[in-house]
């Protein structure tokens, strides 16, 4: 099976926290099978794992609204040369469903929410668990528990 994560996350994720929750799933996940990325372009946990990603894959596809990205490493020496910029949509709501579709598995972590406030980061969690996406960040806590 491909295997295709959508990586996503709060924007105010401290660098602290994506390299405890974010950067041993994604090593892990590289040394798969050939495996690809779709990342969006806001700060916090999409620029940290572009960053991360930019000297390890071709295989990444970046999804944001308008005509150009918020944000995009350095090409120099890098595979960002080589990764997917797709464009054009209208609103967060349409580039994270497109990312949803376009995914197999996810990585996310919400940081956010609580009783009076759920994030757009819990709004992908479980659009993705409806949509029978695999969650990474579950199957390795399993791991870690035993």
């Amino acid at each position: 099976m491909d295997v295709k994560v959508f990586v996503f996350g709060n924007g105010n994720l401290s660098f602290k926290n994506f390299l405890e929750y974010y950067e041993k799933p994604i090593t892990e996940i590289l040394k798969t099978n050939n495996p690809s990325f779709v990342l969006c372009d806001f700060k916090g946990v999409d620029t940290l794992t572009m960053e991360l990603l930019k000297c390890e894959t071709a295989n990444v596809s970046i999804l944001h609204i308008g005509t150009t990205p918020r944000y995009s490493p350095d090409k120099y020496k890098t595979k960002v040369s080589q990764w997917n910029f797709i464009g054009g949509f209208q609103s967060d709501i349409e580039r994270d469903t497109a990312a949803i579709h376009m995914c197999t598995h996810f990585l996310a972590f919400d940081f956010n929410s609580n009783e009076k406030r759920k994030s757009g980061t819990l709004t992908n969690i479980e659009n993705c668990l409806i949509q029978n996406k695999i969650n990474i960040a579950s199957t390795l806590l399993r791991e870690i528990k035993g």
